[in-house]
């Protein structure tokens, strides 16, 4: 189980980090909070992406 940082999901899905903030905020990509931080689940992003994304990703 890797945790991703939002930087990291920004990069993969080639958005900017604020874009992939606000989709973890409104639950498109699951999240979890680690410490006050927001983290993403590795599966969760492939998940995500195996599904097609999200029209909401512009």
């Amino acid at each position: 189980m890797e945790l991703l940082k939002i930087p990291e999901v920004a990069k993969i899905l080639k958005l900017s980090e604020n874009r992939a903030y606000v989709l973890t905020k409104q639950g498109v990509i699951p999240s979890v909070k680690v410490g006050g931080s927001i983290r993403v689940l590795q599966d969760d992003l492939k998940n995500y992406l195996k599904g097609g994304g999200n029209n909401d990703t512009k």
